[in-house]
């Protein structure tokens, strides 16, 4: 067994530790702390992850989640960016983090019963896209409606594919439910900040922080199921 896997808690806790430091400078109006604190957290979650690759893991998903991670960490400087024009490469590469994220906790097509959880899944995804789409109609930003649209329905795949764990016994109780503790976290942030962005047009330190907390503990729950635990 590689020794450096015996630091991956101190890197995941290293990683909470700098998240907390981005978290209190969000409060604070710290701009050019963020600009620091927020990249440098994902680059300690991909670290941790990459650590977890060094003994017993789920080669499969770790296959997945490291470049997700990275795609994350492309998103987190590219919407740190000032110029509006970074937004939709920022939200591709979100995109495509997610895209990691499915094809990772799809070796297999999900079981039947999941599809019970898919309609919950979609019911939900539709009724927050109506909100966001008519913030985006009355503030008049129409053309952002396609790639909300399928931003969401890729957001929304994932939080499925990470509920559908229930049904596969593969999975361990604790494995499980780090992944759908971090998948619901990051959609839940996602969720928020679109509102932020194209409902309430809220910028406040408050509803930014909101948005990070939950994205961190997302990212950092996703990447801690990598490994064989429980």
């Amino acid at each position: 067994m590689d020794i450096l896997w015996q630091y991956r808690g101190w890197a995941f806790c290293l990683a909470l530790i700098v998240a907390g430091l981005d978290w209190l400078a969000i409060a604070r109006r710290q701009r050019r702390l963020e600009y620091i604190l927020k990249p440098a957290t994902l680059v300690l979650v991909l670290v941790a992850a990459w650590l977890l690759t060094r003994g017993p893991h789920d080669a499969g998903l770790a296959r997945f989640f490291l470049p997700g991670l990275i795609f994350s960490l492309a998103g987190d400087i590219l919407l740190l960016l000032p110029n509006e024009r970074f937004f939709i490469p920022g939200l591709a590469a979100f995109l495509l983090a997610h895209v990691c994220y499915i094809v990772g906790l799809n070796s297999t097509l999900p079981p039947w019963p999941a599809l019970v959880l898919f309609i919950v899944v979609a019911i939900i995804g539709l009724a927050l896209f109506r909100g966001i789409a008519l913030g985006l109609r009355h503030h008049q930003q129409t053309a952002m409606l396609v790639p909300v649209a399928l931003y969401s329905l890729i957001l929304s795949l994932m939080l499925f594919s990470a509920w559908a764990t229930l049904f596969r016994p593969e999975w361990t109780p604790l494995r499980r439910g780090m992944v759908i503790a971090g998948a619901s976290l990051f959609f839940a942030s996602d969720t928020m900040l679109a509102r932020n962005l194209f409902v309430t047009l809220s910028s406040s330190p408050s509803a930014r922080l909101r948005v990070m907390i939950t994205y961190h503990l997302g990212q950092i729950a996703l990447a801690a199921s990598i490994a064989s635990i429980g």
